[in-house]
Parts: C-alpha cells; sequence; structure tokens
C-alpha cells in the first residue's frame, strides 16, 4: 500500500473517529440535561436545563415527546417569585409561566411547545369535566361504543383525568413528528407560527424573536429580514390579538434578538 493511500485513509478514518466522537459527546450531553429537567430544583437545576437543551432544537423532539407520555408528578422547589398553576406562594410578582410544571408530561410539553412553536395544549391548562369528556369521546370512539366510558370516566380522580387527557396530547404530538420529523426546522416552524393565527403559537414565537437566548440554525439577519420580517409587517395589517399585536409594535420597534441570529 502506497504512503499517499495510507495517509489518505488515516484522515478518512480519523474523521470517522471524530464525528463518532462528538455524537457521543453530545448525547451524553442531552441525556444528563434531561436528568436535570426532570429534578425537583426549579431555578436550581430545570431551568438551566431547559435553557441549554433548547439549542439542540429538533435533536431533542424526539425525548420530548416520549416525556409527555411520563405520569410523574415530581413538586418544584427552589421556584422563589415563579408564578405557574402549582405556585402556594404569591409575592405579587415574578416569572410567570402558564405550565403546570409539576407533571413531568406538561413540563415536556412546555419545552416542547417553545421549541416547536406548535400548540399541543399543554399551556394554560384550565378544563373541566364537560371538556374532557368530549374531548376523549373525540379520540375514544371506539371505546365509547361499548357504553361504558362516561360512568368509568365520572368515576376518576381529577389527577386520573388529567393523566388520561395528557395521554391523548402526547398521541398527536407524537403523531404530528412523525408526519413532519423528515422536514422540520426552526426557521419553517418560526415561518408556520405566525401565519398560524393561533394566539398561544405566537405568543411564543414573538417571545423567542425578541428575547431568544438559543440560536437559530440559518437564521442570518438576512434572512431575518428578508423571509421573516415581512411576515411579521402583513401579520400586522391582519392580526386580532391586542397582546400579539403589541408583540408585533415592539418587534419592529426594536429588533430580532441577536443571541437567536446565526452569525458566522
Amino acid at each position: 500500500m502506497s504512503q499517499i493511500l495510507k495517509f489518505y485513509l488515516t484522515i478518512f478514518f480519523g474523521a470517522i473517529f471524530l464525528n463518532s466522537y462528538s455524537q457521543n459527546t453530545q448525547a451524553k450531553k442531552i441525556d444528563s440535561l434531561f436528568v436535570e429537567f426532570q429534578k425537583k430544583s426549579f431555578y436550581g437545576s430545570i431551568n438551566p436545563a431547559k435553557e441549554e437543551l433548547e439549542k439542540y432544537q429538533q435533536t431533542i423532539i424526539p425525548e420530548l415527546i416520549k416525556l409527555l407520555k411520563d405520569t410523574s408528578f415530581v413538586k418544584l422547589t427552589d421556584t422563589a417569585d415563579l408564578i405557574y398553576p402549582g405556585t402556594t406562594v404569591f409575592y405579587g410578582h415574578g416569572y410567570f409561566i402558564p405550565y403546570d410544571l409539576d407533571w413531568i408530561s406538561v413540563r415536556s410539553g412546555w419545552l416542547l411547545e417553545e421549541v416547536t412553536f406548535q400548540d399541543f395544549g399543554y399551556k394554560n391548562f384550565k378544563i373541566n369535566d364537560e371538556t374532557l369528556l368530549k374531548l376523549m369521546k373525540e379520540n375514544y370512539n371506539e371505546y365509547i361504543q361499548k357504553g361504558n366510558y362516561e360512568v368509568d370516566w365520572k368515576e376518576k380522580t381529577s389527577d386520573q383525568k388529567k393523566i388520561e387527557y395528557r395521554k391523548i396530547l402526547s398521541n398527536n404530538a407524537e403523531k404530528w413528528w412523525k408526519e413532519n420529523y423528515k422536514k422540520w426546522n426552526r426557521i419553517s416552524a418560526i415561518k408556520e407560527a405566525l401565519k398560524s393565527n393561533n394566539e398561544n403559537r405566537l405568543s411564543n414565537v414573538f417571545q423567542y424573536l425578541r428575547f431568544g437566548e438559543s440560536k437559530c440554525a440559518n437564521m442570518t439577519k438576512e434572512l431575518y429580514s428578508t423571509e421573516i420580517k415581512p411576515i411579521i409587517v402583513e401579520l400586522e395589517k391582519t392580526n386580532q390579538y391586542p397582546e400579539i399585536q403589541e408583540q408585533i409594535k415592539l418587534l419592529l420597534n426594536e429588533s430580532v434578538s441577536l443571541k437567536i441570529l446565526d452569525i458566522k
């Protein structure tokens, strides 16, 4: 074997080794972040892990969808002035998160909806028996036809009802990802959310565009100006949500968060 061939083979296999090593290192990092994300301390573990996980974009989506099926209840600690559905002490001010973060499934839904700008139903969890039963009927027609589901449902506890409801949400999210994983990227997700006319999705995408900390792959300043901003300008003419209208004005008067731009 010639020295030149040996040289190129060394480079080739070296590149494969480095790529494999890099992937293994990233996987271990993501695994460790998910461990932190499922702990009790909000400011000590959960929020820092959430901010780091978001940087991996579509890489973390499959694991988030798996966690949607987790029925664990892990009461938050170290919440300080955090305001969320499980808050027990209110200081009159604070960081508001409209997700019931004591439940691992909802915690995962929180991050999943912020990464994808989708509305899977985890935000603002306020639902009564009538709404729950309607949703269950729509998703379990075969079971309903047996004639015993309504009785079973009414006998369930509040937490059991929430778990059943969230199973449906997780199935919907799983179905969405199976249909979209090959073509999904965060830029297209931003565009889709801006055109969705869904207040929750619009709220999440504007929070990201104004205050986002994680870089959006391939979102250059030029791309934002030529492909994203025109959609926002057009949305200003048609949007009917007062809060979103305010977000539009603030974003157009200020500028997109520099931290989300992919500056190479």
